[in-house]
């Protein structure tokens, strides 16, 4: 709270001054990031640029003398080519790569004789503070105005102790075979007069290999980009080449993706996931307020996006329900077992297209694929009850897996084989939602447990999620260890890794042991009256009519099904990244094994960042950085870079040599423009060089910028 009051007071005359400029605390922009290689806030002077135009209202230079100190700058004017550029419609959402953030398009720059005025102001209010409460200032800077040389940004970062200060100026564009290195670090060490052994050396360069993140956009822009996310390669060397050496140097996966983005074959899956955590806090709201206080027309199952695809449920349920009767009729029953994961299958991709055809030919399962896209419970509920009331005409046998555990499918095949009381069994089930969607609910729980185990298991990690489902006593083994243990025993000859195929070696079968989904088997098998019972939620009432139909002692008990929910978008992030990282990367499931493994290590945890399905419908883009082996994308590291970034600083023992100050410089060389296209449009580029930073190969021009920090211990105020 002191800092915050300081930092008001610190700012208060800057913005006095020059109320006409924006002038806020904020996290670093982009083209700030990229010098410094940090996020943390700073304190941001631009012109904001007006909406309608695109362009800064203010770019006069003044005549007036400025300020001087050891960065003076030299060289001549920039000139103003506005042919080469349009005017831009900040609305638009390009589809076109770029280092910048959309919002940083109204950043427009202020003429360097003010930025300076305005760095020596605030240099003068914070002169006086400890270091620890100096927030930092840069100042977007027109480098077209009339001063000498090519300042883009200034920053004072000084305190009671350091006189703290930097500039980027842009260098000119160059092609890769020119950038020397080994020049660049002479220059450094004849600047600070120290030998060049005393000078320590970093270069890292950025491979963007598809998409493009869009900022702040809001959830349902997020989920209609053009992209749903980014893929990028960031490597770390120290050796004296801007060449990637693609066989020694530090690789690191840098990735977001949008959970639920309309374009994502994972949504088919990802819908069920939606439609539950719906579900269960409809069943929630219901125990806590009341059946009767919630208005079922209006309570949402599958919210309507805009850009999604609505369907016609009362159809796909016809459909379904004649599809099922040609079999009753033709004695052609579906084959069963996982129609997504066969051992055909060999990529997440063919993976994901199958199981948007469908999963499985279980009747509910495909029963539950219609209901989940309802819009509203009462759609929900109206067409299980539909199907329901069909089913027990006797006209169809629903095809139901051996092993299905699930109360509704003992319900479907009761009722398919007759029973003497069905219209009260269905006006009780109308009058009860609870027990009608529990009953829809735990069939899309099992569904999606069993589907995002199969998927796991093209990567070796279906015994982890077995685990995660059980919570069983493995619960301590690391991700490591599960496979060690399948490695161990699949030495002794062949091993299936589904964890769950011993336990029904029926031709049609395609579900799991209903241990493994944390529901124990029921006691007693239902019998023609049986119905759910949420009786110990409060949602029966005790007292029974002597002509009710029974129903059922044995409940479907929500309480695990928080947990489960929070597992289901855990794993999901999970398959997304691997999604678009087989798509984007080319690689197979070999090589994806230890990205998996990393991504689960991340989030299907405790210390997950991911805690409920509803944090990613309402924040879908997920980001991951994590370690990759060079092997996995060797063939990216040969193309060139999008950027390349050489940091040069002296060494801790060179603190007493040449000229005694701190100094560090940052040398950038970027395929696209580091900065937004307000300020990038007036930097000088020769038109034949831009028309070489169209091209591949080896006249590929990439533009240089350079950023110089510099602190000196001083006793007194020093001005810039």
């Amino acid at each position: 709270m002191q800092l915050i009051k300081n930092m008001d007071l610190q700012l208060k005359p800057v913005l006095e001054k020059y109320s006409k400029y924006t002038i806020e605390k904020q996290p670093s922009p982009t083209y700030v990031e990229i010098y410094t290689k940090s996020e943390n806030d700073i304190v941001l002077a631009y012109s904001k640029v007006k909406q309608s135009t695109g362009l800064s209202s203010e770019y006069t230079p003044k005549n007036n003398e400025c300020e001087k100190d050891e960065l003076d700058l030299t060289g001549s004017p920039l000139k103003l080519d506005l042919s080469l550029h349009t005017i831009l419609d900040e609305t638009m959402i390009p589809d076109e790569p770029q280092l910048w953030k959309k919002e940083e398009l109204l950043h427009g720059p202020i003429d360097v004789n003010i930025a300076r005025d305005i760095a020596n102001l605030y240099s003068r209010s914070i002169s006086t503070l400890p270091k620890d409460d100096v927030v930092p200032m840069w100042v977007l800077c027109n480098p077209a105005s009339e001063e000498p040389g090519k300042p883009i940004l200034l920053t004072i970062q000084s305190n009671n102790e350091e006189f703290n200060r930097g500039i980027v100026t842009y260098e000119g564009a160059l092609t890769l075979d020119e950038i020397d290195v080994e020049e660049l670090i002479k220059e450094f060490a004849k600047q600070e007069q120290i030998d060049e052994d005393l000078i320590s050396i970093l270069v890292d360069s950025k491979y963007t290999i598809a998409g493009m993140t869009y900022g702040q956009l809001s959830v349902v822009e997020q989920l209609n980009t053009p992209h749903g996310g980014f893929t990028e390669l960031h490597c770390e060397w120290t050796t004296k080449t801007v060449h990637t050496p693609y066989i020694s140097c530090k690789v690191r996966f840098e990735q977001e993706v949008t959970i639920g983005h309309m374009a994502s074959p994972c949504n088919a899956v990802w819908k069920s996931v939606c439609a539950l955590h719906n579900i269960n806090q409809l069943l929630v709201d219901m125990m806590a307020a009341g059946t009767t206080c919630i208005n079922l027309e209006t309570a949402v199952i599958t919210p309507v996006i805009p850009g999604m695809k609505r369907y016609n449920n009362a159809k796909r349920l016809k459909e379904l329900l004649n599809e099922t009767e040609m079999y009753t009729y033709t004695a052609d029953c579906p084959a069963g077992g996982c129609l997504c994961v066969t051992e055909d299958t060999t990529s997440l991709r063919q993976c994901m297209a199958d199981m948007k055809r469908g999963s499985s030919n279980d009747f509910t399962y495909k029963l539950w694929d219609v209901l989940r896209e309802c819009e509203t419970a009462e759609e929900l509920m109206t067409l299980l009850l539909q199907a329901l009331t069909f089913i027990s005409s006797g006209k169809i046998r629903p095809f139901i897996d051996v092993s299905n555990k699930s109360l509704l499918s003992k319900l479907v095949l009761k009722l398919s084989r007759g029973h003497s009381q069905t219209s009260k069994v269905l006006k009780n089930l109308r009058s009860s939602p609870p027990q009608a969607l529990s009953l829809v609910a735990q069939v899309g729980v099992d569904k999606t447990m069993w589907e995002y185990t199969r998927i796991m298991s093209l990567l070796e990690h279906s015994f982890f999620l077995a685990r995660v489902w059980r919570a069983d006593a493995r619960s301590g083994e690391s991700i490591e260890q599960i496979n060690q243990t399948i490695q161990d025993m699949t030495m002794g000859g062949e091993f299936n890794l589904n964890p769950f195929e011993s336990i029904s070696t029926t031709e049609h079968s395609i579900r799991m042991d209903s241990e493994s989904f944390c529901f124990e088997e029921e006691s007693n098998d239902l019998t023609v009256d049986d119905f759910v019972s949420l009786k110990k939620h409060g949602l029966v009432s005790d007292k029974k009519d002597a002509n009710e139909v029974p129903l059922i002692p044995d409940e479907i008990d929500i309480s695990s099904w928080k947990n489960i929910l929070m597992r289901f978008a855990q794993i999901h992030a999970c398959l997304e990244h691997l999604y678009r990282a087989e798509t984007c990367l080319r690689i197979d499931f070999s090589q994806m094994k230890s990205i998996a493994s990393r991504l689960v290590e991340l989030y299907v945890t405790e210390k997950s960042p991911i805690k409920t399905v509803g944090q990613l419908m309402s924040d879908p883009v997920v980001k991951i950085n994590i370690p990759i082996t060079n092997n996995t994308v060797q063939d990216h590291l040969k193309k060139p870079a999008m950027w390349y970034r050489v940091d040069m600083s002296r060494k801790e023992e060179a603190k007493d040599s040449g000229i005694l100050r701190d100094c560090k410089v940052v040398h950038v060389f970027s395929q696209l423009p580091v900065f937004p296209t307000t300020t990038h449009q007036y930097i000088e580029t020769p038109n034949e060089e831009i028309a070489e930073t169209t091209t591949v190969g080896e006249d590929l021009k990439y533009q240089h910028t350079k950023y110089i920090y510099l602190s000196n211990i001083v006793n007194s105020y020093i001005e810039l």
